[in-house]
């Protein structure tokens, strides 16, 4: 999908590296709330996205799994509102002398009769729901507007809504144009966990492919790591061709380094998602997402089992082949 970290597989093709691993991989762009259809469809063999997207599917698609995480968004996720109509963010609120949990509830509680653009099924619907449900206000309390990321935002920059979450690239935009940043990363929810899904199928079928896929993407994560405006710069490009975000390489650059945290090893998964005391356990973020699909937004029947995430599975055979402490590119 056009995001400034979805996007980053490409790098591997820009450098060749797939082609050196043996891989021949093709691109396929798709909107975000397209990417699990896809995979349904058979369109696309493997996707990046984030375990919301499979247990938002999981009832009608039994086969979809979460393979591998390399991603955490964890100040990624913004609510953005629109100036001049009185909306405050979190931080005036805290000028005002509150403490930053009451705070959050007051820049919450601006949202009774307003109305939000997002897209729901996903994460980005997921966090306004739970950061209202968790502050005082029920759905009935303000109207959501579910629609792509990029329509969502030409919609709000036309005028509609009063306030407005997509991803970081449309976030960029609005920051550009004056729009509040209200509430942020873990005030919102638990943070959203990105990385590769695919099909129990696909994955029995492939599993030297995908080690080699894994391989690859921590390459190119340390790559970024080390050339940041370099990689910024082929990703900005490709992603205002085809988004209306207006990215500058200094964004990105910002975003990768202080927004988001991109594991450039095997040992970095295991400490930050992996591990129980981990800061993104990637058991919190799934029975976050099973919360709101089961009982909040009342989307799915019942939760998601756990064996739906693969990543400790594969994280070990990655290891045995590859190593921990992968370092250069």
């Amino acid at each position: 999908s056009p995001f400034q970290d979805t996007l980053l597989p490409i790098i591997g093709e820009e450098k060749g590296w797939f082609k050196e691993a043996g891989l021949d991989v093709s691109f396929e762009t798709l909107a975000w709330n397209a990417v699990m259809p896809a995979l349904a469809s058979k369109t696309i063999d493997v996707a990046v996205y984030n375990t919301t997207g499979v247990i938002s599917v999981y009832e009608k698609m039994k086969d979809a799994i979460f393979l591998y995480p390399w991603n955490i968004f964890t100040e990624g996720q913004a609510m953005m509102g629109r100036p001049g109509i009185g909306l405050k963010t979190v931080e005036d609120f805290e000028k005002e002398g509150k403490s930053h949990e009451e705070a959050v509830k007051a820049a919450v509680q601006q949202l009774k009769g307003k109305t939000v653009i997002t897209t729901m099924g996903s994460d980005m619907g997921k966090s306004i729901v739970e950061v209202t449900e968790n502050n005082g206000l029920t759905r009935e309390d303000y109207d959501i507007v579910d629609m792509d990321p990029d329509q969502g935002l030409a919609a709000f920059l036309a005028g509609s809504g009063d306030v407005y979450l997509g991803g970081i690239p449309q976030r960029s935009r609005l920051e550009q144009e004056g729009y509040l940043t209200m509430i942020v990363g873990p005030d919102l929810a638990p943070v959203p966990i990105n990385g590769w899904v695919t099909t129990q199928s696909f994955a029995e079928q492939n599993e030297e492919t995908l080690l080699k896929l894994q391989n690859v993407m921590f390459r190119i994560i340390r790559y970024t790591q080390a050339n940041t405006a370099e990689v910024g710069k082929i990703i900005t490009d490709k992603l205002n061709q085809e988004t209306g975000s207006q990215m500058t390489v200094e964004q990105f650059e910002k975003f990768f380094k202080e927004i988001e945290d991109f594991a450039g090893n095997a040992s970095d998964v295991q400490r930050d998602i992996l591990n129980e005391d981990g800061f993104a356990f990637w058991k919190k973020t799934w029975d976050n997402d099973n919360k709101y699909f089961v009982e909040v937004d009342k989307l799915i029947p019942e939760a998601v089992p756990y064996d739906a995430f693969k990543a400790k599975e594969f994280h070990e055979k990655y290891v045995a082949k590859y190593g921990a402490d992968e370092t250069g590119f």
